[in-house]
């Protein structure tokens, strides 16, 4: 049970954060405290979550992705889930979560005005 989290800023002030490996029980804490330090380090406008190198995802995982978005979106930080796999897709579907998996350019310039 391994998970790689790579982060890295965008042009407009954004945060990526980009997940190898399985998102489960084991590794929910990893994801949950890099979200953390990401909310506490600077004023970031959102948070992308990559998903695309992500071989497992468990309802621990996605409970931690939702807990995220919530407490993000609580300090006016959304996070967005990106580049998911059809299976990911209909994962999220399922459990009603599907608002994680918009682009942060289209939602963030909705919220701004921004285009």
């Amino acid at each position: 049970m391994t998970l790689s989290i790579k982060t890295g800023p965008t042009a407009d002030g954004g945060m990526v954060l980009t997940l190898d490996g399985e998102v489960d029980y084991a590794t929910a804490p990893q994801i949950r405290e890099k979200i953390s330090q990401v909310l506490r380090a600077d004023d970031v406008a959102y948070i992308k979550v990559d998903v695309a190198k992500v071989t497992v995802l468990d309802s621990t995982g996605i409970g931690t992705l939702v807990v995220a978005y919530r407490i993000a979106r609580d300090v006016d930080v959304p996070v967005f889930v990106t580049n998911p796999t059809k299976f990911i897709k209909r994962l999220f579907a399922v459990v009603g979560a599907q608002e994680l998996l918009e682009e942060p350019t289209d939602a963030f310039a909705a919220t701004t005005g921004n285009v």
